[in-house]
């Protein structure tokens, strides 16, 4: 490698760290929350002030109005391609990419950064995944916790322990997706079946990690019950039969589901004991989960960099990063 190369790569790696160590505050805040809960607002509703104070009403309108000053054109760099960004989310795009570091390393601001001759790989890429963003309706704030997590996420990859695991495709294949789930999560139910899809599209193998919240009252039960059925060769039989089922599932309906599957129950039940060979594999599963910091289910990994469903065939596409 040259040294100018090594010096770029160099400079790449400090840009995400530094990014990486902003992004744990935010990022805390941001993903504590269950994936199959709504979104908060980033403030309060309507016109009321944060302080809970009401204003005094605006002064009455004159019989000659002032004309107000036109926004200034806000100046997004030729490299971004903004799509139909309108003022507005141009203005905010500006306002997150002049607040962040470059990614790539300088002491430049992102927004600056962008403006050179030839910005970096990592900017350029960070850069459309704002205006993605924005495009989706985010508030300023919403945009840079996203970023920040997309920067965490590209600096920081995981492993995990698949011995035994339950998986879907070519066990043999190099692109391995990994995914968190819970059985009550409605979110998880919409992702079973395209997760499969996309797998198989793409040949990549899936790995599927029990993740119970505790928010939802049977998710350890259908955790084990699962893993039980994946010791007789029929988890995915299983994983169908209780999504299925969701809105009515309960430990009772759980258990004449996999029966219906031939399972033999008296093996079942000795899985399913306290402390028994299923508990332990969920509550590893779970120790994985904490120790990743999953803020919520489902959660997806691909070659051990987490990415958001929506973004899951897409980081298929792209070449395995080393």
């Amino acid at each position: 490698m040259s040294g100018s190369s090594s010096t770029s790569a160099s400079n790449t790696f400090r840009g995400l760290t530094r990014f990486a160590g902003y992004a744990v505050v935010l990022i805390g805040l941001m993903v504590s929350q269950c994936v199959c809960q709504n979104n908060r607002t980033d403030g309060p509703a309507g016109n009321v002030p944060e302080n809970g104070k009401t204003t005094a009403p605006a002064a009455a309108a004159t019989a000659t109005a002032v004309p107000t000053a036109a926004k200034p054109a806000v100046e997004i760099p030729k490299s971004v391609d903004t799509k139909d960004l309108d003022a507005d989310e141009k203005a905010v795009l500006a306002g997150v990419l002049s607040e962040q570091y470059d990614p790539c390393g300088s002491p430049d601001s992102f927004l600056v950064a962008l403006k050179g001759d030839k910005p970096c790989e990592l900017a350029t890429e960070l850069a459309a995944f704002s205006v993605k963003k924005v495009s989706q309706g985010l508030s300023k704030r919403q945009v840079t916790r996203a970023l920040l997590k997309e920067l965490s996420r590209r600096a920081s990859k995981l492993t995990f322990d698949l011995e035994g695991v339950p998986y879907y495709g070519d066990k043999s294949s190099d692109r391995i997706i990994v995914k968190f789930t819970d059985f009550q999560c409605p979110y998880c139910r919409r992702a079973s079946q395209p997760a499969k899809d996309i797998a198989k599209k793409h040949g990549a193998v899936l790995y599927l990690k029990m993740m119970p919240l505790d928010s939802h009252e049977h998710a350890k039960y259908l955790a084990n019950a699962a893993i039980a059925a994946h010791e007789q060769g029929k988890f995915w039989e299983a994983y169908a039969a209780f999504f299925e089922n969701q809105p009515s599932i309960t430990p009772e309906l759980a258990r004449k589901l996999v029966e219906k599957l031939g399972l033999d129950m008296a093996k079942f039940d000795e899985a399913m004991k306290a402390g028994g060979s299923a508990e332990k594999q969920v509550l590893a599963d779970v120790a994985e989960g904490d120790r990743a910091k999953l803020g919520g289910t489902p959660t997806f990994y691909v070659d051990g960099y987490l990415v958001e469903f929506d973004n899951l065939e897409e980081a298929l596409k792209k070449p395995k990063k080393d």
